[in-house]
């Protein structure tokens, strides 16, 4: 890092001149230990359902997950095109959908949807280890392969609602505080929406203690793949780009487990949700993109992939001022 704030420094141009550019291209240089570094971007999304959709939490049907993970497979989704429009790799997981993924090219973890968290645990200990394992198997796999900088990004109906538990639990912040309006909620539906989740908290709150066990309890398959992905990604020295809520939730639950993985998470953007919000600051996070982006699918996180290209574009391949012949500040 100090190598490329140097090299910033005798780019032809004035000093931090280029802004959060600059930060990003020295971030970047920083998880992966070289001075003009290269992204090779690898969008890992993850799937599943959820028992607590059954409490009316979700404007869409359960169903809607596994249509949309076929349709991500098919390279017609919002994070396929993007991922191609970016150059990144798309990996997908089947996490826990309730439709199942037959037919479908993604990676099966063959665990079934979380349960109902308003009720009983969302997760068995059996699952958070194999589903957080996953993940960290993923990310060992991009590094193999050559990847720098994995993106996470989910799909699940009603995964608001685990994602918002979490916020809760990780920040102590009051639920009724960080409930919205997921995939677009009326105000009946936030209301519900928001005594599930305190009757959830209610249930766990003696349980819910630490990390690994808020996931197990008020989680999901996804969140613990992402969670897995997030760690991987400190063991293998990759750089890792959240998405919006439930993905920045797994990455505070990972960063709950391993503080010294702060450094490397990267926030992708800035979603609507209330709770993406206290999780970004929960964690230090200064979103790249703030478009107001809702969907999910690791659509903010592969966005922001474009801007760090632009980074690298202008750090690795603008002249200094001596290759230029131009005159420096005095």
């Amino acid at each position: 890092m100090a190598a490329a704030r140097a090299r910033q420094a005798q780019l032809v141009k004035p000093p931090g001149s280029l802004g959060r550019l600059e930060d990003l291209a020295v971030w970047l240089a920083g998880v992966t230990g070289s001075e003009r570094p290269a992204l090779h971007a690898r969008v890992v999304v993850a799937a599943a359902d959820h028992g607590v959709a059954a409490q009316g939490v979700s404007a869409y049907p359960q169903a809607v997950t596994a249509q949309m993970l076929a349709t991500f497979a098919s390279g017609r989704g919002a994070v396929s095109t993007l991922a191609g429009a970016v150059g990144a790799e798309l990996v997908l997981v089947d996490a826990g959908v309730a439709g199942g993924s037959e037919g479908i090219d993604c990676v099966r973890l063959g665990i079934g949807p979380s349960h109902d968290l308003s009720l009983e645990p969302a997760l068995n200990v059996g699952e958070v280890a194999l589903a957080v394992d996953a993940g960290r198997d993923l990310a060992a796999r991009a590094a193999a392969d050559g990847i720098t900088v994995l993106a996470g990004g989910e799909m699940g109906i009603a995964n608001t609602t685990p994602a918002t538990c979490l916020a809760a639990v990780l920040t102590g912040r009051a639920v009724a505080d960080l409930v919205g309006a997921g995939t677009g909620l009326d105000d009946a539906g936030i209301a519900r929406k928001r005594a599930v989740c305190e009757r959830a908290l209610e249930l766990h709150a003696d349980a819910a203690r630490g990390p690994l066990h808020a996931l197990r309890r008020v989680g999901g398959g996804e969140i613990a793949v992402l969670c897995g992905l997030a760690l991987g990604a400190g063991e293998h020295g990759l750089g890792y780009v959240c998405d919006g809520l439930i993905a920045t939730a797994a990455a505070a639950v990972a960063a709950g487990i391993e503080p010294d993985l702060r450094p490397r998470l990267l926030a992708g953007h800035r979603s609507p949700e209330p709770a993406h919000g206290v999780l970004l600051d929960h964690l230090g996070l200064e979103p790249v993109l703030d478009l107001g982006l809702r969907l999910g699918e690791g659509s903010g996180a592969t966005a922001a992939l474009a801007v760090l290209r632009l980074a690298l574009a202008a750090h690795d391949g603008m002249a200094t001022f001596a290759e230029a012949g131009v005159s420096g500040a005095a």
